[in-house]
């Protein structure tokens, strides 16, 4: 399957609703991972150290740019308002190379 990088984008002051809906945000990424799809996820910091967040970054498999789009339309912080935004891009690992 090909890989897609998911770039989810902040609200300003995201925070609070953020860490409410992080269970159901997570509980995805391990069914993904489940299915040995996830790459890797994870949150983007406004500064290390800081519970503030600007985004998120998950790369995992999908059949299709078709699938990934369906995917992301049932992400939570999408659907709360926690992302302004989505974006989705075919990405290429080429390192590390196992």
């Amino acid at each position: 399957m090909p890989l897609f990088m998911i770039i989810g984008h902040d609200v300003a002051n995201s925070t609070e609703l953020r860490q409410q809906i992080r269970p159901a945000h997570v509980t995805r990424l391990k069914q993904l991972e489940a299915e040995g799809r996830l790459i890797i996820a994870g949150p983007n910091p406004i500064e290390h150290g800081n519970d503030a967040m600007s985004g998120s970054l998950i790369v995992a498999d999908f059949e299709s740019l078709q699938a990934a789009q369906s995917w992301v339309s049932e992400e939570p912080y999408l659907k709360t308002g926690i992302y302004s935004h989505v974006d989705i891009k075919p990405f290429i690992k080429t390192l590390p190379s196992a």
